[in-house]
């Protein structure tokens, strides 16, 4: 049996960089990474390590809001048992964009305590070598596509991502890069709830008659029009995956239930954590549905945490990781290995094995 560990102290930081280049959907344009990085510390020295991204677009919650809650979290646990607090915090369905940075560096900080890996500490599969990683191109003109697609080709990628928003000219846009597609190549369509249902239907119709490889189609109704993304569904030989309409467990549980797409695509910043995601998998396993697992704006913490449940969990099918894409300065090192050829590597090691550079420029403490 462990024995009880108690949190001895948690600090809260302020991660504020620039991207590399702007990150560009139907719904918004991002130029800067902010986060909230979480260091919990345990009484035998273990530490532990969390990032909780702010994106308000998605979330509804301001980094204001945020901060807010995580240092009411904090005076919470400190002091309390890891374990207990990890409980009370799972069960707990607020401010899903603070908490799951909180949850990460608690797994985190236990599995170093315990000696043991993440899928160990967390009972899912052990992680593969390495996972076959998309890389995303926003919204942008066709010049600036065929450029970007041509640079990815040759990064070795063979999963390419398109952020795509309204009219039918968007639609041109990545047809027209069929050309530069060989034939192990394939590209997944992300709008972002940019289409109407009978928009959907038009534009699925051309890719379907076009000979390119679709791996899936993301989102192409708003998050509410379920009836839309239902019939879209019927009516598409391409994966229908949904994203904007599943945040936790229940919602993932009202998509599969009512039919209403193909696959679920897990974010942590959505359901609050890994012990959550772990949850939404398990429930779509059992209904024989796929899983995507994504993410947002991020830096290692998040998407090794990502990376190891992404391999631990049998029916999660793909991978959209690329956070590493957009980031050309993290003050952080360790966890997944992203590499040139479009694969993620995952180390094996105790926790996440991440380091931090506590004097990185990017950093600022903001409670400690």
């Amino acid at each position: 049996m462990n024995r009880m560990m108690k949190i001895q102290k948690v600090k809260i930081s302020k991660l504020m960089m620039p991207l590399s280049k702007p990150f560009i959907t139907n719904i918004r344009t991002s130029t800067k990474l902010q986060s909230l990085i979480y260091q919990i510390v345990l009484e035998d020295g273990s530490k532990g390590y969390g990032e909780s991204a702010e994106n308000y677009k998605l979330t509804g919650e301001s980094f204001k809001d945020m901060v807010e809650y995580s240092k009411n979290i904090v005076d919470m646990i400190t002091g309390m048992d890891v374990r207990s607090a990890l409980s009370i915090l799972t069960n707990t369905n607020q401010y899903h964009s603070s908490k799951y940075g909180i949850e990460v560096a608690m797994v985190d900080a236990i599995s170093q305590s315990e000696g043991k890996s993440i899928d160990k500490y967390l009972n899912i599969g052990e992680p593969m070598q390495y996972l076959q990683n998309d890389t995303t191109i926003s919204v942008m003109n066709e010049s600036d596509t065929r450029k970007a697609t041509i640079s990815t080709i040759r990064a070795g990628y063979k999963c390419i991502k398109y952020k795509v928003s309204r009219g039918t000219d968007e639609l041109n846009r990545i047809l027209n890069v069929k050309d530069l597609l060989g034939k192990g190549v394939s590209i997944r369509i992300d709008p972002n709830q940019a289409w109407s249902r009978q928009q959907a239907i038009t534009y699925i119709d051309k890719l379907q008659n076009s000979d390119i490889k679709v791996d899936f189609i993301e989102q192409p109704v708003n998050a509410n029009d379920l009836d839309g993304m239902r019939e879209v569904k019927r009516f598409s030989h391409i994966p229908i995956v949904t994203d904007e309409s599943v945040f936790g467990l229940e919602d993932a549980e009202k998509i599969i239930n009512g039919k209403y797409a193909d696959l679920i695509n897990i974010k942590l910043i959505k359901c609050g954590g890994p012990i959550e995601a772990i949850r939404i998998a398990n429930f779509a396993k059992k209904r024989r549905i796929r899983c995507l697992f994504g993410c947002t704006s991020e830096v290692n913490i998040s998407l090794s945490m990502a990376a190891y449940l992404s391999a631990g969990l049998s029916n999660v099918s793909f991978i959209d990781l690329d956070g590493l894409d957009y980031v050309s300065d993290t003050p952080f090192s360790g966890g997944m290995i992203p590499s040139l050829n479009g694969k993620i590597y995952l180390p094996k090691t105790t926790g996440l094995g991440i380091n931090i550079n506590p004097n990185s420029k990017y950093l600022t403490t903001i409670f400690e």
